[in-house]
């Protein structure tokens, strides 16, 4: 089957120093290759954005979702450097969106130390003392199979 988004994929994977085919299957795992997938995640307003000074006044289902083809929610997009002026709705976009994603997943490389699957389920559920290089396994393990 072929991947209508291969050829942006390859170009976002190769700037991010990513493997092109980890990047896809995060992107059918996360939206099964929808650009237009659209997830709201009310209970990430209710702990994490309600009170936050940056996002209280803010429309929840806009700040409070992840956008596009690998998912990306808009508050990590803007704590991995997006202005946060910039409207969420462009994360639909295949290119900005794997930009956005990858950059992401090639930070939680970093965090990971390289291990791919501590990697994955920081990207999927955060940097967190459950996701760390070698605790086995993962909180969000069946994420991290899947992909």
């Amino acid at each position: 089957m072929r991947f209508l988004y291969r050829p942006e994929v390859e170009a976002a994977a190769q700037k991010h120093s990513l493997d092109a085919d980890l990047v896809q299957a995060v992107c059918m795992v996360e939206s099964s290759g929808s650009t237009l997938a659209y997830r709201f995640e009310p209970a990430f307003w209710e702990r994490y954005l309600r009170t936050n000074p940056l996002y209280s006044k803010a429309n929840p289902r806009r700040v409070s979702a992840s956008y596009g083809l690998m998912q990306v929610m808009f508050p990590t997009a803007v704590d991995n450097g997006m202005p946060i002026e910039t409207p969420p709705e462009l994360l639909y976009l295949a290119e900005f969106g794997l930009e956005w994603g990858c950059k992401i997943l090639r930070e939680c490389m970093y965090w990971a130390k390289q291990e791919r699957s501590a990697a994955l389920a920081a990207y999927n559920g955060g940097k967190t003392a459950d996701n760390l290089p070698g605790v086995n396994p993962k909180r969000n393990q069946a994420y991290v199979d899947k992909v």
